[in-house]
């Protein structure tokens, strides 16, 4: 072989090798500070996010402005989710490599920002005209969740008193903001029991009061397509503690709070909940389904990642969100 073709065929290496190291390179900064990606492992965001969804993540903007109250927000877990950290492929763990070491082991998930440093949320249970608005077709626009309900029971009628007592409007600082006028939640966890943090950290520790308390949730068997009222018992407080390492959590986070005075019952017996300063508080628009900070409590500030902003699997879906 000539040498000319040998110094050829070496420069034209050279230069794939280093197109490849400048790519890498330049991927690697885009991840950190422009884009990041996630699969959404719950349907705590449907039908506007579903399940498996991969998304990508635009960080750039909360670099400069903190999210508004309503915007879809993606944060790392202040916790360790073992059971999402279970779904996640080998892509996401791969692109999770990058992630800052403080946040090793943690999971992204995406919810609706409800409240902000300041703010008291309380959710306020609708009143029965909401009901016979239902059946008169005056209120057309339910979610999905709702609908599943009251097509479960067969008629808004057979729906127990004790459930409709549970769907809610979400009220900030007294009001219910234009953004979440459409929005409805249900009334669980930390709005039902103002101790439901401390009974995951520590349910051996408040047997009696777990054992005691009136609190009950509804979840939507997916297999059987039934919808299950159940009193929370000590094992699944356990298995909330032992699947989110929630007393490490609780340890390092909510116990430098002063719970009692950020979550209270007012004179009308609804839990008050505010939020301190450097956290923020979620919630999932899918509340029949969604893991939120109604169940596990304050964001810091510092784990919010970025928006949503471009659906990129399945291909069918394609597009922004």
């Amino acid at each position: 072989m000539k040498e000319a073709t040998k110094k050829k065929i070496k420069d034209e290496t050279l230069d794939w090798i280093y197109a490849i190291i400048y790519a890498l390179i330049f991927g690697t900064i885009i991840r950190l500070y422009v884009f990041e990606t996630m699969m959404v492992p719950t349907p705590s965001m449907v039908p506007t996010i579903q399940v498996y969804d991969r998304l990508f993540v635009e960080k750039v903007t909360y670099e400069f402005a903190e999210p508004n109250r309503g915007s879809i927000v993606v944060f790392w877990t202040p916790f360790v989710d073992i059971r999402a950290q279970q779904q996640l492929r080998a892509f996401d763990k791969f692109m999770d490599f990058f992630a800052p070491a403080k946040f090793e082991g943690h999971v992204k998930y995406v919810k609706r920002l409800v409240g902000k440093p300041g703010d008291t949320l309380r959710l306020v249970p609708v009143e029965e005209t909401f009901w016979e608005d239902i059946k008169n077709g005056e209120i057309q626009n339910t979610p999905d969740w709702l609908d599943f309900i009251i097509d479960y029971y067969e008629s808004v009628d057979y729906i127990p008193t004790q459930i409709k007592n549970k769907v809610s409007k979400l009220e900030i600082n007294g009001e219910i903001l234009p953004e979440f006028e459409n929005i409805y939640y249900l009334r669980d966890a930390i709005f039902e029991d103002p101790k439901f943090f401390d009974y995951i950290a520590y349910p051996d520790k408040y047997s009696y009061e777990i054992a005691t308390s009136d609190l009950f949730f509804m979840y939507k068997d997916n297999f059987t397509g039934r919808l299950i009222p159940a009193k929370p018992t000590i094992e699944w407080y356990k298995e909330m503690r032992d699947t989110l390492l929630f007393t490490n959590f609780y340890e390092n986070e909510l116990s430098k709070l002063d719970l009692p005075s950020l979550i209270f019952k007012d004179e009308k017996g609804l839990v008050n909940v505010k939020i301190p300063e450097g956290y923020y508080f979620f919630m999932g628009d899918n509340t029949l389904e969604s893991q939120d900070s109604r169940f596990f409590g304050f964001v810091p500030v510092e784990n919010v990642i970025g928006t949503t902003f471009l659906r990129i699997y399945p291909f069918d879906r394609f597009g922004k969100i």
